[in-house]
């Protein structure tokens, strides 16, 4: 039959060992809840809930999932978080008068209320695509409130077990010789579940565990003469009162003034436990993203979790959410289809339907075994393994958060969480530097090719530039760690600093501090009289820096620059500014100075073809034959490239005294880039007929021109070089 294929049997063997999982899960899950001493008597309810929320939360999360072999039901964390939140909440409701079976539906009532609430929750997250935020939450105040919940499932555990609460020490000083004998019972089982767990692979060999438990109990107790009404009485089976075990919110649900003034009481835990659920959705599917190596849409996720919490509060259940191990186990048996949520909804759903006689057969060391197992086995992960896998100050902080959860409660552990995750956060942000790269003058030049005595000032004047490209997040800190850099170098008399250029252009923010301490630096550059340009500031901090930089009356200019070579341009012409150059001096001049021969260099211009070129007018256009060599006399050239189709680019810009198109020329090919004037621009022309006749008559002028090129391509090989190894370095 090929329903009997390997590949069906696999599907049902894993889909049978995850609903037995799902199922004992449930029962523990379902006995934790209501482990209050005045709720204990209708823990039927409870073990409903757990069943409900495993069989519409499975089966809504297995369809709806965009991870396809997802299981889920009832979490350990949100259970805990919401048992010891019962425990509150029924003796504030017997406070106030109610007992019994009133209680105990008033307490559910309060729990549709918060799963409710949770469903919305985590649906809007989804919706408003903002679900990523919870990955921003440090993992110590993730695994703070998780080792808290741990704790809190060992403490219910022993609460079931013994009617003894952990947190108060005081209650084992009566401690009776059954409540002891029930209190090692339970310890053993809890090791040998671990044990099973962890060393046997066979992934039903848990649920048997569980199971002959079960069965182990009854055998004793009927060779010890005890009947079921007998074990009842003494706590060794759970004691189940009334018909009705399935809470009906429609129809029992007790809206009225006691109930909803305590849920308002209690809506700061509410919160915790809303925060438990969104950080256990992250947790869960980031183990499981990282143990399959794929990513998934954590806003989907979270909005199909709405879906499904929202239904499973509307049916009496609670909130259910992605389990790792049993969708780990779905994968790994390689499942085709969701056939384990179908069987673990034919196994809960069996039970459900037998209702209290099958509850009332179910011992309880076992499931509180069950409990302790599961409250041990994530506190054992958050507080001891994390020690070898997280900083000191990270584990520390797990450890605080969690007693302080413990002891105050979740709404203290969690503020407690969030100013501790945010001083760690800013402590180690203002460690990283935010600058990127820090460099002087004469590493970044402009793309300002000048005459020889400009560029022989400027080699010496550009060492008092400093460029720093900054990076990251800029606040408090951070900023001011910067601020004492370069308050440091403005006071170091060895280091003439006389311009500053910051650059933003990896800056994602500047906060309000942040730009305080931008005015403190702007004021130490004026009181040092040193200039400061800024480079790409964010969009949204323009008007407000620009603000700042209108009071420093040092700046250069009161402009965002786009480049840092832009920036470098205005400082070089501040510079020029500064010193009067020879503007009488000719090309013939320079050309005498560069061939070191006044014979040959006059014989050269005498043969130059001089022209005059108007603001914007294009000298030659990129693809165009290079068969001139072109000598700046007076003006300005851009070389403007237009690789980038739709775009132009500056390359570079040349002034007086200076040779364009030169290597084109050499090399016999079409020229690379536009060049056009900039201002009133006198250019003088040697052809390639010229040339090529000096060439064929041996002039000596031919191999003057061939020295003068190659001295200026090395000129800017050694400039290129210098940069390269600035930036590296």
């Amino acid at each position: 039959m090929s329903f009997l294929t390997k590949a069906a049997r696999s599907d049902f063997g894993s889909g049978i060992a995850i609903a037995l999982l799902s199922l004992t899960y449930a029962l523990s899950y379902g006995a934790l809840l209501f482990t209050s001493p005045l709720l204990i008597p209708y823990i039927g309810y409870a073990i409903s809930a757990a069943l409900v929320t495993t069989v519409v939360t499975g089966l809504a999360v297995a369809y709806m999932s965009g991870i396809k072999f997802s299981i889920a039901g009832p979490d350990s964390n949100s259970v805990a978080v919401m048992a010891s939140l019962f425990v509150l909440v029924a003796q504030s409701l017997s406070d106030r008068g109610l007992g019994g079976e009133a209680l105990a539906l008033a307490t559910l009532t309060i729990m549709m209320a918060i799963t409710l609430l949770t469903a919305l929750t985590m649906f809007l997250l989804g919706y408003f695509q903002i679900g990523n935020f919870i990955r921003f939450v440090p993992i110590s105040v993730a695994g703070g409130f998780l080792a808290a919940a741990g704790c809190l499932m060992v403490s219910g555990a022993i609460l079931l077990a013994t009617g003894i609460d952990p947190m108060n020490p005081a209650g084992f000083e009566g401690l009776t010789d059954l409540q002891l004998v029930k209190l090692l019972t339970v310890t053993v089982l809890a090791v040998i579940y671990w044990y099973v767990a962890t060393n046997v692979k066979n992934s039903l060999a848990l649920p048997i565990a569980i199971f002959a438990s079960i069965f182990i109990a009854h055998a004793v107790f009927a060779m010890q003469g005890l009947s079921i009404a007998e074990a009842q009485k003494l706590g060794l089976l759970l004691e189940v009162s009334g018909e009705t075990k399935l809470f009906i919110p429609a129809t029992q649900s007790v809206f009225d003034t006691i109930t909803w003034a305590t849920f308002i009481e209690f809506f700061p835990e509410t919160v915790a436990v809303i925060v438990v659920v969104g950080l256990a959705i992250l947790l869960i599917i980031a183990g499981i993203e990282l143990e399959r190596n794929f990513d998934s849409n954590l806003n989907h996720e979270l909005k199909i979790h709405g879906y499904a919490i929202g239904l499973s509060g509307l049916l009496g259940g609670f909130a259910g959410l992605v389990s790792l191990s049993r969708s780990l186990l779905n994968v790994e048996k390689k499942s085709r289809f969701p056939i384990a949520a179908f069987l673990t909804t034919v196994l809960c759903g069996g039970v459900f339907l037998i209702g209290s006689d099958a509850i009332a057969l179910l011992p309880q060391i076992s499931l509180a075994a069950m409990v302790l197992f599961l409250g041990t086995q994530i506190a054992f992960r958050w507080m001891i393994t994390t020690f070898n896998t997280l900083d000191r100050i990270e584990y520390m902080m797990i450890l605080v958060i969690a007693v302080t959860t413990l002891y105050a409660g979740f709404i203290f552990g969690l503020g407690l969480g969030v100013v501790a995750g945010c001083i760690l956060f800013a402590a180690r942000a203002s460690i990283i530097s935010i600058v990127r790269s820090q460099l002087s003058g004469e590493a970044y030049r402009s793309r300002v090719v000048r005459s020889t005595d400009e560029e022989e000032f400027l080699d010496g004047a550009h060492k008092t530039i400093r460029i720093y490209e900054l990076q990251g997040f800029l606040f408090f800190g951070t900023a001011h760690n910067f601020y004492t850099l370069i308050k440091e170098q403005l006071e170091d008399k060895d280091d003439d600093v006389r311009h500053l250029i910051l650059s933003f252009r990896h800056v994602s923010g500047i906060d309000a501090s942040a730009e305080q301490i931008l005015q403190k630096i702007f004021y130490a550059a004026d009181k040092h009289n040193c200039t400061v340009s800024t480079i790409e500031l964010p969009k949204r901090d323009q008007i407000r820096v620009s603000r700042l930089l209108h009071r420093s009356p040092a700046l250069i200019a009161d402009q965002n620059y786009a480049a840092i070579y832009d920036a470098m341009e205005a400082i070089e012409e501040s510079m020029l500014r500064e010193r009067a150059f020879d503007e009488i001096g000719s090309l013939q001049r320079w050309l005498e100075l560069r061939f070191e021969d006044d014979e040959v260099a006059a014989q050269l211009f005498k043969i130059l073809q001089p022209e005059e070129y108007v603001d914007g007018e294009v000298i030659c256009r990129q693809g165009e034959d290079a068969d001139e060599i072109y000598f700046l006399d007076r003006g300005r050239v851009d070389v403007v490239s237009h690789d980038v189709p739709g775009q132009t680019f500056r390359i570079y810009s040349y002034m007086r005294h200076t040779m364009l198109g030169e290597m084109g020329f050499v090399r016999r090919e079409t020229r690379s880039a536009d060049l056009i004037a900039r201002g009133t621009t006198v250019i003088y022309t040697l052809s390639r007929e010229t040339y090529e006749r000096l060439e064929k008559a041996h002039d000596p002028s031919v191999d003057a021109l061939l020295h003068l090129i190659s001295v200026t391509l090395s000129d800017r090989i050694i400039s290129a070089n210098r940069t390269i190894g600035e930036l590296q370095s």
